[in-house]
């Protein structure tokens, strides 16, 4: 294994001594995308933005003039209405804002929040579809 290594010494070929790693490996990172993958990662996670906005859309569907659960989003009557869609369309518009400004500033996380997305969408489809089975 270590004649592997010195091969290229030994056959008068010289190491270079910087790579594009060297930043990556001299800040104790460990893995370090190389801008296809960020670039890769943010595809992804602007797709997981359709699913995300969709199930929002089915479950505010599913559940409109009907009684909510959450007191937070019922309104007077207990009902859900405009007043508990706006309260979905704003947190869902800011937790977007907030991961938009998170892979901004770390790419790497655009991963992670595409996996977010990707479950808090079918965990918010399961509900509409609760919803609906229980017209």
């Amino acid at each position: 294994m270590a004649a592997l290594w010195f091969a290229p010494m030994m056959l008068g070929e010289e190491q270079k001594s910087e790579t594009s790693d060297a930043p990556a490996a001299a800040a104790g990172i460990l893995y370090a995308p190389t801008p296809r993958a960020n670039a890769r990662n943010m595809k992804a996670w602007k797709i997981s933005l359709v699913p995300l906005a969709a199930s929002q859309v089915l479950d505010m569907n599913s559940g409109w003039g009907r009684r909510e659960l959450n007191p937070l989003l019922g309104s007077a009557d207990g009902s859900f209405g405009m007043k508990a869609a706006s309260i979905k369309i704003s947190l869902t518009a800011a937790m977007v804002g907030v991961e938009y400004v998170l892979i901004k500033k770390y790419p790497k996380t655009a991963r992670i929040f595409s996996t977010v997305n990707w479950s808090g969408a079918a965990v918010t489809s399961s509900f509409a579809a609760h919803n609906y089975l229980i017209r």
